[in-house]
């Protein structure tokens, strides 16, 4: 009895903890399993993959280091690092937006929270019909006589600046970051702005001293899965992109599915580089999470 008595407690304390075995489990098997699988193959010699050239290991990875790679690792990097900062300064603002004056307009909600359901791949079709120099926007400058003609119309599909893939995810990525934060704020609010009033602060100063210091490792840990996301997602620039910004997925899936075998073992070196890269900034954002919690969650 006393055994049963003391199994029952131990489960009833860690019942959290069994709650989320299953996932965890799932993800154990599936996802680390396949990042393990990953790496072996992209390691593969001639001995494992016989349609390599070569008897050698780290034959993909020594193939990727030229200007060209390095050259699409910045602007993937870059482009997925503007996308996650600027979602994440727009969501943060638009979040405490809709804390203040979702009481008196409940709809605007659904406004932020439609595109959650739309695609990406779907998303990019949408902004390419709209902000194309043949599109929407184009065709409704040119109606009201703000150009002369189409191409007068700014290029914002297949840019040098990848304007294009930065509109789409802004688009898709600010209400994920909404919907993350807002319910948080609300409670922040409901919380202190009382005891803000009564020391004299204003709304502003409110949300820079106190909202912002407590929301800050959640709004980072947003940005950051906005940034890995665009870091390693196909669909957006394949569509939107101009071809000799190089993003890496993209080459990834061209060399996966375009040319044969010997070639198979570099996409996966290609997809480990961008596992690896969203993995370090990670760990740093912990190391530096761990290191604003010892300053007393310090920001300004």
């Amino acid at each position: 009895m006393w055994q049963r008595n003391k199994l029952t407690f131990q489960m009833n304390r860690h019942k959290g903890l069994l709650g989320i075995l299953p996932a965890f489990l799932f993800i154990l098997f599936f996802f680390v399993g396949g990042s393990i699988y990953s790496i072996y193959l992209s390691l593969a010699s001639e001995h494992q993959i016989p349609t390599l050239m070569e008897n050698e290991t780290l034959l993909a990875y020594k193939e990727l280091l030229n200007p060209s790679f390095l050259s699409s690792v910045g602007i993937t990097v870059g482009i997925a690092a503007v996308v996650a900062l600027l979602s994440g300064i727009i969501g943060l603002l638009a979040a405490v937006f809709l804390a203040v004056q979702s009481s008196k307009w409940k709809w605007i909600q659904i406004i932020f929270q439609l595109p959650i359901g739309i695609p990406h791949l779907l998303a990019a079709y949408l902004l390419m019909q709209v902000f194309t120099q043949s599109g929407w926007y184009s065709r409704i400058a040119y109606r009201l006589g703000w150009i002369n003609n189409f191409e007068s119309f700014p290029v914002l599909v297949h840019d040098e600046w990848g304007i294009g893939v930065i509109l789409a995810y802004m688009w898709k990525e600010v209400p994920f970051l909404v919907l993350l934060i807002y319910p948080f704020i609300i409670k922040l609010i409901s919380d202190w702005r009382d005891q803000a009033k009564a020391l004299g602060s204003t709304f502003s100063q409110t949300v820079r001293w106190v909202i912002i210091p407590i929301l800050l490792p959640i709004w980072v840990g947003g940005m950051w899965v906005v940034f890995a996301f665009a870091l390693g997602a196909y669909e957006i620039p394949a569509l939107l992109a101009s071809t000799s910004f190089g993003f890496i997925p993209v080459e990834a899936f061209h060399e996966y599915s375009q040319f044969g075998l010997e070639r198979q073992p570099i996409a996966i070196a290609m997809n480990v580089v961008i596992a690896g890269i969203a993995l370090l900034i990670g760990s740093l954002l912990i190391y530096m999470q761990m290191d604003w919690y010892k300053r007393g969650k310090r920001v300004w």
